[in-house]
């Protein structure tokens, strides 16, 4: 199987990357690396340089794959706060080039979502229907639930209406080793206060809770989605 994997060299991306490569795939990488650093090279992983709001490159680079997976975006909330107009562009063309080739080229595609969409969780568990609840515009820190809202809406859009096989996949603060604080991650900012010996940030009245997963568990579930799913899911 040849995989197109976009923000194939994020932190989720290189681990997928990797345990495709290992399974004996064909991995294609489609990533800007502006926010990453290239951990692929030496692999037999197939790095294209640039984004996925370069329609031609999306088209270019889809039309050589079996399946897209789909995980480009700008990540961590501070980075979305600082480039607000990327992230939105991202979420929302850049998906559209993406969704667009894999309809018109026929391909399967994996749609990477996040729990980010749920916003102000008011109970727990949370449903997969559950409603949305979002803060107002002008707070930033919304920017990124948004622009993976409006992903969501578009991916089911083209399920709806042009029959693209697609499938989606929400995932809840995955941890990863060599993640770092300057995105605003929770556990490596505790990690790192923690070890410069640092007071430990407490958000909020600190009575919060999170759902943590680890990297191989996340791909796990996404492995088992893409083989058992069925499209529009």
């Amino acid at each position: 199987m040849h995989y197109l994997i976009t923000g194939g060299g994020g932190f989720i991306g290189t681990h997928l990357t990797l345990r495709l490569l290992e399974q004996g795939d064909e991995v294609s990488v489609l990533d800007n690396f502006s926010a990453s650093e290239n951990r692929l090279r030496g692999t037999k992983a197939r790095i294209i340089k640039g984004s996925v709001l370069d329609r031609e490159l999306v088209f270019s680079a889809a039309s050589e794959c079996h399946r897209i997976i789909h995980l480009a975006a700008v990540v961590g909330v501070r980075l979305a706060m600082s480039r607000g107009r990327e992230t939105l562009k991202v979420s929302y063309l850049g998906s559209e080039n993406v969704l667009e080739a894999a309809s018109k080229l026929e391909k399967e595609i994996f749609i990477a979502s996040s729990s980010a969409i749920y916003g102000k969780i008011l109970h727990t568990p949370v449903s997969e229907g559950e409603d949305s609840l979002l803060g107002p515009t002008y707070k930033g820190s919304w920017l990124y639930s948004v622009g993976k809202l409006i992903e969501e809406h578009l991916a089911l859009a083209y399920f709806r209406e042009l029959g693209t096989r697609v499938k989606i996949g929400r995932f809840f603060n995955v941890i990863v080793p060599y993640q770092v604080e300057r995105y605003g991650m929770v556990v490596p900012t505790f990690v790192s206060r923690a070890l410069r010996g640092e007071p430990l940030l407490m958000y909020g009245s600190g009575r919060q809770t999170r759902t943590f997963v680890y990297v191989e568990d996340a791909l796990d579930g996404l492995e088992i989605l893409l083989e058992k799913g069925a499209p529009g899911e």
